[in-house]
């Protein structure tokens, strides 16, 4: 599966290989690679293995930038921030069509007791979706 780049999954891949990264997205990243004690090495080697965070620091990462993102706020997923988000960057009308129902079947995720578990939680969900979907995407496809 190449990336899908929606909602979480675009906070994620989109963040670090894509031009354009935004001044707001920039300064949460670097404020939640301090908060969380995380390397860019680190973040760089998940999204090349296409692997979630297994520790917490990790974990704690990929929410902090959620949660400063609005993706995320008050415990709960925000799905009209997180497709503003993806809006902005999926240009082909049909993956646009197919990133809104993985978030709509996103949309109701629970995390678990684990601390931070919500974003992770999330990017299952995502992930699975766009494949079940046959939601593919390449750097090029997204501004």
């Amino acid at each position: 599966m190449n990336r899908p780049v929606i909602v979480v999954a675009l906070v994620l891949a989109c963040i670090f290989s894509c031009n354009g990264i935004s001044p707001e997205l920039k300064t949460a990243i670097e404020e939640c690679k301090a908060e969380h004690n995380v390397e860019s090495d680190q973040i760089k080697e998940a999204i090349e293995n296409k692997k979630l965070p297994e520790t917490e620091n990790g974990q704690c990462f990929m929410s902090c930038v959620m949660e400063k993102m609005g993706v995320i706020k008050d415990g709960k997923i925000d799905m009209d921030k997180a497709m503003e988000h993806y809006e902005k960057k999926v240009k082909d009308p049909e993956n646009r069509q197919k990133a809104n129902e993985v978030a709509k079947r996103c949309a109701n995720v629970q995390g678990t007791d684990a601390k931070c578990s919500l974003a992770t939680e999330l990017v299952k969900c995502v992930v699975k979706t766009a494949e079940e979907l046959q939601l593919e995407m390449s750097k090029d496809e997204v501004e």
